[in-house]
């Protein structure tokens, strides 16, 4: 008896193995779409600047939050580029979950992607918040309503750039965005494009957040543009899983091939 089940339990353990193996061998493999990174469920990121806003006007000691922010995008620029900006910023998410759904225009203003403005908004911003800053010293309250307002003012003016130009409009003159941009020159991961997979349909800049061409950026072969937010919005779009994000000291295992040859 014993030994008839043991046949019958093996009998459906094999009917079982085959049954998974041949669904998973009709399952298309979709690379880039396996995983998605946390940040692209965090619809409630947003609420973090909206809580020090509100609260800032009644205890401003939560300002100096805006001031880690800061500090952290800057810092992190140097090994991840602005990734900081598209995964961990508060008020980014706010232009990406809310602003977005009320934009009017698709494109990035020209204006705001000229280099002399984004210098002249870092100076200017900069400035005024040193200056603050120095006659506020010493005093914490003083110091963290300095950033309260800072980031009230700022997010106005952000706010009301998406609604007549591009959600993301604010992030290309953004001072802690600037100077990540500058900082971030190829750090961090890079776009890889599988050239003869891509069909150049464009859908991949369709939903870029900083109104990039990211099919275009991976064919040059070169450094991602710096203001690539490493939000994997395109690589999660390419239809064909064209495109993906490697880490940029990854090299290209077929050059690396032909070297040694």
């Amino acid at each position: 008896m014993s030994e008839v089940v043991a046949r019958l339990i093996d009998s459906w353990s094999e009917v079982i193995l085959m049954t998974s193996e041949a669904v998973v061998a009709s399952k298309p493999t979709r690379r880039s779409r396996k995983t998605r990174p946390w940040y692209h469920y965090s619809n409630w990121l947003w609420m973090v600047m909206v809580a020090v806003i509100v609260g800032g006007a009644f205890y401003p000691l939560i300002g100096l939050a805006v001031a880690v922010c800061f500090v952290g995008a800057v810092i992190s620029g140097l090994v991840m580029g602005r990734k900081w900006c598209g995964t961990v910023c508060p008020r980014g998410n706010f232009w990406d979950r809310i602003m977005s759904k009320a934009i009017r225009k698709p494109k990035m203003p020209a204006w705001a992607k000229n280099p002399a403005v984004r210098v002249g908004v870092l100076v200017v911003l900069m400035g005024a918040m040193t200056t603050q800053l120095i006659f506020a010293w010493g005093n914490w309250e003083a110091v963290g309503r300095v950033f309260v307002v800072l980031l009230t003012v700022t997010t106005a003016i952000g706010a009301f750039m998406a609604l007549t130009g591009h959600q993301r409009a604010w992030c290309k003159v953004c001072p802690a965005g600037t100077m990540a941009y500058w900082l971030g020159r190829g750090k961090g991961q890079q776009l890889q494009l599988d050239a003869p997979a891509c069909k150049e349909c464009a859908a991949c800049g369709a939903v870029c957040p900083m109104d990039l061409t990211p099919h275009e950026m991976a064919a040059a072969d070169g450094p991602t543009h710096p203001d690539c937010l490493k939000c994997s919005q395109c690589v999660n779009r390419c239809p064909v899983d064209a495109l993906c994000l490697v880490s940029a000291a990854k090299t290209d295992p077929a050059a690396e091939e032909g070297k040694a040859a």
